[in-house]
């Protein structure tokens, strides 16, 4: 990249080069436009174009929203983006990522008014500044030369909320002043590693798989699970429970009742024919698992590599019907 390339680079980062905001034509003489155009920076200014569409007076479709009631706008955004980013369409992804934006902002709006556990955005960005902070103590470590005991203590201020155990924290990063450096050299791997590892500590978790949503498709819960349980120093034998067939609820049945083996015929012959499907079912599916575990071996983001080759078989799909309309 040429010297204009770097210097026109730096003056997109530099807020005292970009252009001042401007409300739409048209829109210049709306008083509820007010707080939008004194919000100190861009994201003040989602913040604020938010709050009137929802609060009284605003738009009644944004009033009526609930957190559970956006779920379907969340996801639908993101997937949105996934399609912009996996399609290289940069115009789109602008578009897509703000999109994405306004459901954020959206969301913690309608937290904020709860009547009984309220928080806001600036909550939720502290969290997420105090966790990417101490989940990187390789990152932040203790400048060179500072006396630790003599510097101000600003782990528990009264509007800065605690997200961490400190004490895991500090026992999993390594001592600030002479643990975090060799920190530096580890792999990304290893630093994913302890990323993990802190966060199953901070979060206070028994089981590799606590936290997995349930509410997502089969296929990237397939995914999570078998990520979860590769990063587990018991990997091994965890994955012995791929290989455990579950008993089937004829199976359970039968094993419930065994003392009274009395049970119709029929009854029988209905049960024979459910374990059957469900066996066949679950062979179907161990195929899956079976992929998905070794797409990760591979290095391979399965749900990514499925929806490019779905994006493959629909424009080759679009392309015959397009021939045979043309005959």
């Amino acid at each position: 990249m040429n010297d204009s390339g770097v210097d026109a680079m730096q003056a997109n980062r530099d807020p005292r080069c970009r252009t001042q905001y401007r409300l739409p034509d048209g829109f210049e003489h709306c008083s509820k436009l007010k707080p939008v155009m004194e919000a100190a920076t861009a994201l003040d200014r989602v913040k604020a174009v938010v709050d009137v569409l929802y609060s009284p007076g605003g738009c009644p479709w944004d009033g009526k929203q609930t957190n559970e009631s956006l779920l379907k706008n969340l996801l639908e955004e993101t997937y949105e983006y996934v399609d912009a980013v996996e399609t290289h369409d940069r115009a789109n992804m602008r578009e897509e990522l703000g999109d994405v934006l306004l459901q954020s902002v959206f969301q913690a709006r309608v937290c904020e008014s709860d009547a009984e556990d309220p928080f806001d955005i600036d909550e939720v960005a502290d969290r997420l500044v105090n966790k990417l902070i101490t989940r990187h103590p390789h990152v932040f470590a203790a400048d060179t030369g500072i006396d630790l005991d003599s510097a101000p203590d600003t782990t528990d201020t009264d509007n800065t909320p605690d997200t961490t155990n400190t004490a895991d924290s500090a026992d999993n990063g390594g001592n600030a002043k002479d643990g975090n450096a060799s920190l530096q050299q580890e792999s990304p791997e290893a630093v994913l590693a302890l990323w993990e590892k802190m966060k199953q500590q901070e979060k206070h978790r028994t089981s590799v798989l606590e936290g997995i949503s349930q509410s997502q498709g089969a296929l990237p819960r397939a995914a999570k699970v078998v990520s979860r349980i590769s990063k587990s120093p018991n990997a091994d034998e965890l994955f012995k429970a791929f290989d455990e067939m579950p008993l089937s609820k004829g199976q359970r049945d039968d094993e419930r009742h065994a003392a009274g083996r009395s049970q119709k015929a029929e009854q029988s012959t209905l049960n024979g024919d459910a374990t059957a499907e469900r066996e066949k079912a679950d062979a179907y599916a161990n195929a899956i698992l079976g992929i998905v575990r070794k797409a990760r071996i591979d290095g391979i983001d399965i749900e990514a590599a499925l929806r490019n080759r779905l994006r493959d078989v629909e424009s080759r799909v679009a392309d015959i019907e397009s021939s045979s309309r043309a005959r």
